[in-house]
């Protein structure tokens, strides 16, 4: 644990890792707390013996669940450290395409972005174990994917809404590279996460790339 930042130690403690979302590991359905549970075992997991020392075995066995359980909630471990983004697109999706029509683009975007139930003070936890668990090429290289599925995605809404389909394609394409830049850059800020910073960061990126959006 000696290149964990002071703060996420005094949240792991000395073998433990508690976040503070556990509204779903207490109230949701039985899925949802084995999931929660699994996340939270393999966090703790990741800062006392390291990423890619780990053992889904015994992360699965920690929570009293099979191997194939953990590998049903999710498809690697990788998922784990980025399973906010996936849980944001989601939401994300279905939050925009209930968006007016007639509303500017940007507002949808950053109205939509806001719609996950995700607790804020675990999505910085899990962005600050990111940062210092696995190395910034491999962080990179989930973004990409990402901002990938984040882009097809704005695409086939634009595209719904009755934009051409090259128009829908760039302007789909800058949003999420604008989204994806702010996220790149808070996670590679030196101060303290803080999910205020990352939405003014998004923000501004977005206004950034307007002109382009016309």
């Amino acid at each position: 644990m000696s290149g964990l930042t002071k703060d996420v130690r005094s949240v792991v403690g000395a073998s433990r890792f508690t976040p503070v979302a556990t509204t779903t590991a207490l109230t949701g359905t039985k899925a949802e707390r084995t999931r929660a549970a699994l996340r939270d075992a393999a966090l703790r997991h990741f800062v006392a013996d390291g990423f890619e020392a780990s053992s889904v075995p015994a992360i699965a066995a920690e929570v009293g669940v099979t191997e194939r359980t953990f590998y049903r909630h999710f498809a690697t471990k990788d998922e784990v450290l980025f399973g906010d983004l996936a849980t944001r697109l989601e939401w994300f999706s279905r939050a925009l395409r209930a968006r007016p029509r007639d509303e500017d683009l940007i507002v949808s975007v950053l109205s939509s972005m806001s719609s996950a139930p995700i607790d804020p003070q675990l999505m910085v936890e899990i962005a600050r174990l990111r940062s210092e668990l696995l190395s910034p090429a491999r962080i990179e290289r989930v973004f990409r994917d990402r901002q990938g599925a984040m882009a097809a995605e704005l695409r086939r809404v634009l595209s719904e809404r009755g934009t051409d389909e090259l128009a829908a394609a760039v302007r789909a394409e800058t949003l999420a590279g604008a989204v994806f830049a702010a996220l790149a850059v808070w996670t590679e800020s030196p101060r303290p996460h803080d999910v205020r910073t990352l939405v003014a960061l998004t923000e501004r990126a977005l206004e950034q790339v307007r002109p382009a959006l016309d």
